[in-house]
């Protein structure tokens, strides 16, 4: 019997990723799955971005979870609880297709990076904010929330100018640039702002964070970041009798 729910839910699963029409990662399901996706995270992001080996015990956040890898990993790694929020429906639902086939934990909210506040999803110990500020009308103020709900460390990946000074800079692309997989590029009209490095650690340490650093300068995918809250504490969830919607 066993054996038979488990090919029952093996099927489920491949209906389900056929029926979804784009997948930006390829991610490697249990029962031998693996997602279409043109990027491969395993091998272009998660050597660069930082993510602790050991994250026993902490309570994550991921922006902008896409299908999510990192969310995924965060929970392979140890983490209590993982927190992901994304703001276009059909990555929150191709997330829970993943969630499925691993049996995750994590939970996904359909929510924006504007959102979050420690009053309606708590604090973390880890903020996971990877390819998500380029694509953004107000940064700063995104960077404001973020810097709210972070009590511990906040990881940063983004999509970066070409100008490396010393001078905090940013380009506007007010209608976007092209995007997707280099044999079959599109116009994506959200992504908008283009900082250097200079401009992303004046940023992060403009809103509070401390102790900003350019880490994986080597990465294939934009500047990476690590930060620390300027108050260090324990992450804790919201109380319940206090949310917006109690």
């Amino acid at each position: 019997m066993d054996n038979v729910t488990a090919l029952t839910v093996n099927d489920w699963l491949k209906s389900q990723i056929a029926s979804e029409p784009y997948w930006f990662h390829r991610m490697e399901l249990p029962g031998g799955l693996v997602t279409p996706g043109w990027n491969d995270p395993k091998v272009e992001k998660l050597p660069y971005f930082g993510l602790p080996d050991n994250m026993t015990g902490m309570r994550v956040l991921d922006i902008g979870h896409a299908e999510g890898f990192f969310s995924f990993e965060a929970e392979r790694r140890g983490a209590a609880e993982v927190v992901a929020i994304e703001n276009y429906p059909p990555m929150a639902r191709k997330f829970q297709i993943c969630r499925t086939a691993f049996g995750s934990r994590a939970t996904s909210h359909l929510a924006g990076v504007y959102d979050i506040s420690p009053k309606t999803f708590g604090t973390f110990d880890l903020v996971m904010f990877f390819g998500v500020l380029y694509h953004l009308r107000n940064p700063l103020l995104a960077l404001e929330k973020v810097h709210a709900v972070c009590t511990g460390t906040l990881l940063m990946q983004t999509a970066m100018c070409e100008n490396t000074g010393d001078q905090p800079m940013a380009e506007f692309h007010p209608f976007g640039v092209k995007s997707g997989p280099p044999d079959n590029p599109s116009y994506d009209p959200t992504c908008l702002w283009f900082p250097n490095p200079a401009c992303c650690i004046g940023m992060l340490e403009h809103v509070g964070f401390k102790e900003v650093k350019r880490i994986s300068p080597s990465a294939p995918v934009g500047g990476v970041f690590c930060a620390k809250a300027g108050l260090q504490a324990k992450g804790k969830p919201p109380v319940e009798e206090t949310l917006p919607w109690s």
